[in-house]
């Protein structure tokens, strides 16, 4: 159970650098499945204008990048808290469109939603010291928060993440 949070970092990290550089790599995306099709007409138009306004502004390949740089920052332990701000911001926007736009319930979309709310609920200890080490680590491990929660001492405190 206590390896059960770096499991699903690990596999939601690997998905979105894939999904990432399916975007920049061509042969990538044959590889992969293809996408679930709007539910009826009106959502198709719909999902078409957003899709097209997206790739036109450059948008679209801004998100592509942040979503590899996610994916590496929820792979690295030391970086997982900000990996799961970053991944937190894009999958719900992934799971609006999906849900608002497309009108489908992508079992793929949800599981990946759950995982990054189980990586945020796992850390959620972590995030008040993001700010002063940016590790997230800070339940006496990283030595950056003392006890009363201000930063950059360098002494370890076992009174865990900002006086808690």
């Amino acid at each position: 159970m206590k390896k059960l949070p770096c499991i699903v970092a690990l596999l939601l990290g690997a998905a979105f650098i894939l999904f990432g550089v399916a975007y920049f790599v061509p042969a990538v995306k044959a590889i992969l499945p293809a996408p679930t099709p709007p539910n009826g007409e009106a959502a198709g138009k719909l999902t078409q204008a957003f899709f097209t306004g997206l790739a036109g502004s450059g948008y679209l390949t801004l998100i592509k990048a942040l979503e590899i740089v996610a994916g590496v920052l929820l792979i690295l332990k030391c970086t997982r808290g900000w990996g799961v701000i970053l991944s937190g911001a894009i999958l719900f926007n992934i799971f609006f469109v999906n849900v608002l736009i497309m009108n489908i319930w992508n079992p793929i979309v949800i599981a990946m939603v759950l995982a990054g709310l189980y990586l945020a609920w796992v850390g959620r200890k972590g995030f008040c010291c993001l700010a002063c080490c940016g590790s997230g680590e800070c339940l006496g491990t990283c030595g950056c928060c003392n006890k009363e929660g201000s930063c950059g001492t360098g002494e370890k405190k076992s009174g865990g993440c900002c006086g808690n």
